[in-house]
């Protein structure tokens, strides 16, 4: 099967992702099963015109006879309603139909809006939308298995929380821990984070307020949890995170986006590699030249497989890294910002060859900055020790100037 996540399509760059997601398709003709795991709507922003077109290449697969998941994500609703529910319900009718049971050589489509076990290709698989209401009761079960009774039993404590996220990451723990032990070889298509987790590549930790499951279900070596969510692809345990198909943003700078063969029958997943509209920063001390940004590029793709570390997972890469430099979008982080001076950072030629060239200052790493700082909590959890911080830097970058710039920022409020 191929497994695409967060696909978060607008009118700028469908052109560009249908038709990568076309070629990988026609590439893998005999893939039969196409999942897509959520997040068709860019950041709540409704593109109709984007939706539309790919609402028309669900049909094309399922006219070429593919079953097509379509799982929503976070991200994909009007209100309280599924942004493709016109289609779901359609389809909910014509798949039934006599017109389409005589046609066998059409696929079948389903829009999945709350949770589904399924068997594909051999393998149980159970489907985990974000989804907002409680769609199954959750009964008095509890587990067989040790770790999953303490996962059922922390749940519960959630359940008497006063945030409603709080309460909702109850909700789907309790009912994750119970389909697992009924079922402990699942594997789990899930549009979730995970709490209070670092992760190979992420910036972030996420928990049971911003609706998550538990850690403890990374711990048990039967499952597979196989997620979106999370832009940056990567592996940890029984878990790996697909990313996003492209970058939303510039803070998603020097990552590869990839679409995922998943063969059942050996549990393999080769990594196909997209540059739809790749983000690359990058420090160069001298003009950079094509030959030295091609091998800048080499290394940002060999820094993320080494995201894919886990002993667990069985994650191959499709070896044909050739990239396409006019989908780049290029930052250079410099000392001096000087765009009458940009053809002595950049070769004219490699300028013209890129999408876009971007200048940004460079400035010192913040974690050798705050180490510089003596604070009066190592966790900064009080706000007098960030303002300590802002007051030092201030005075170490402007100087004689500094009295200027203190008397904005206690107008402000921020000293």
């Amino acid at each position: 099967m191929l497994l695409i996540w967060d696909i978060h399509i607008n009118t700028r760059y469908q052109e560009k992702i249908l038709g990568e997601l076309r070629t990988i398709f026609s590439a893998y003709p005999d893939e039969k099963t196409i999942v897509f795991f959520g997040d068709y709507v860019y950041h709540f922003a409704y593109d109709r015109n984007a939706l539309l077109h790919l609402y028309n290449l669900f049909l094309e697969l399922f006219e070429q006879g593919k079953n097509v998941y379509i799982v929503a994500g976070n991200h994909d609703r009007l209100g309280s309603s599924f942004v493709f529910e016109e289609a779901q319900r359609a389809f909910n009718i014509i798949q039934n139909s006599e017109f389409i049971m005589q046609n066998k050589e059409w696929g079948k489509i389903k829009f999945v809006t709350k949770p589904l076990l399924e068997t594909i290709e051999g393998e149980e698989i159970l489907f985990m939308p974000f989804f907002l209401s409680e769609e199954h009761e959750i009964n008095n079960y509890t587990p067989k298995n040790e770790r999953l009774k303490a996962i059922s039993d922390f749940s519960t404590l959630l359940e008497k929380a006063t945030h409603k996220h709080e309460q909702f990451s109850w909700y789907i723990n309790k009912f994750l821990a119970e389909q697992i032990d009924k079922n402990p070889n699942l594997t789990i298509f899930h549009h979730y984070y995970i709490n209070g987790t670092a992760f190979p590549g992420q910036k972030s930790k996420f928990n049971y307020k911003d609706i998550a499951l538990n850690e403890l279900f990374l711990e048990i070596p039967s499952i597979k949890l196989i997620s979106g969510h999370l832009h940056q692809p990567f592996t940890h345990n029984n878990y790996l995170c697909l990313g996003s198909v492209r970058s939303t943003s510039s803070l998603e700078t020097n990552q590869n986006k990839y679409v995922y063969q998943y063969t059942t029958a050996n549990k393999k997943i080769t990594a196909i590699p997209l540059m739809i509209n790749p983000q690359v920063t990058i420090r160069s001390q001298e003009a950079l030249t094509e030959t030295a940004l091609l091998t800048e590029l080499q290394a940002i793709n060999e820094a993320n497989k080494n995201y894919f570390s886990s002993p667990a997972r069985d994650i191959t890469f499709k070896e044909d890294f050739k990239p396409n430099l006019t989908n780049i979008s290029l930052t250079l982080n410099v000392e001096h910002i000087d765009y009458d001076k940009i053809d002595e950072m950049i070769d004219p030629e490699l300028r013209k060859s890129c999408k876009d060239i971007r200048l940004k200052k460079d400035i010192e790493n913040v974690d050798n900055l705050l180490k510089s700082f003596k604070v009066s909590s190592d966790d900064l959890s009080g706000f007098s020790d960030r303002k300590n911080i802002l007051q030092t830097y201030m005075q170490q970058k402007f100087g004689n100037d500094y009295p200027k710039y203190e008397k904005v920022l206690k107008e402000l409020k921020l000293l």
